[in-house]
């Protein structure tokens, strides 16, 4: 394999979906009240179709996004073959501020999601006793709803970037990135 990346351009959806099922963090973008950007990096479940995030309750990007639901979010890895998943979409409350455990003694959707994805992905053994210290606090819970999903892989530029007539061929390669509407 090439220092580049066994193939250049987008990923399939089940390439696209491996990827993601590895220990990266997603960066979360999302707009603060006065109209800026805000981004946090993050734990997430991809569950296929839609992105699921757990924020603290008081965190100041909860808060955003329950007030508008417009959101950007980014999983990459930083060292060559260089994978991407870029997702435009929108932030759904599915649990406002709550305890682990429901009224009705149930888990809460946060909870479930660190329990049997999020914790074991990202921390393997010792995530049992890191959830033990933190499994007391308030948390939301955010399904963020893909509009589109763009993808790449390989260490390369996407040919529109590129200009022909600079390129020692003269032409550009016919890579394309990995574009799934919702």
């Amino acid at each position: 394999m090439s220092w580049r990346g066994e193939r250049i351009g987008g990923m399939t959806r089940e390439q696209m979906n491996e990827f993601l099922a590895g220990p990266w963090l997603a960066r979360v973008a999302c707009v603060k009240p006065d109209g800026s950007p805000y981004v946090v990096p993050t734990w997430y479940h991809w569950d296929g179709v839609a992105f699921w995030v757990v924020p603290r309750e008081r965190s100041a990007w909860a808060h955003h996004m329950a007030r508008d639901p417009r959101v950007c979010l980014v999983v990459d890895e930083p060292e060559p073959p260089i994978r991407k998943v870029i997702c435009e979409g929108t932030a759904v409350v599915v649990e406002a501020a709550v305890g682990p455990y429901l009224d009705n003694g149930e888990p809460s959707v946060w909870n479930r999601i660190g329990e049997r994805y999020t914790g074991p992905r990202y921390l393997g053994e010792r995530a049992k006793e890191y959830r033990g210290s933190v499994n007391v606090e308030p948390c939301w819970t955010f399904k963020i709803v893909p509009r589109k999903i763009t993808t790449w892989q390989g260490f390369d530029w996407h040919p529109r970037y590129k200009h022909p007539e600079l390129q020692p061929t003269g032409e550009t390669e016919p890579a394309r990135g990995g574009e799934y509407p919702a």
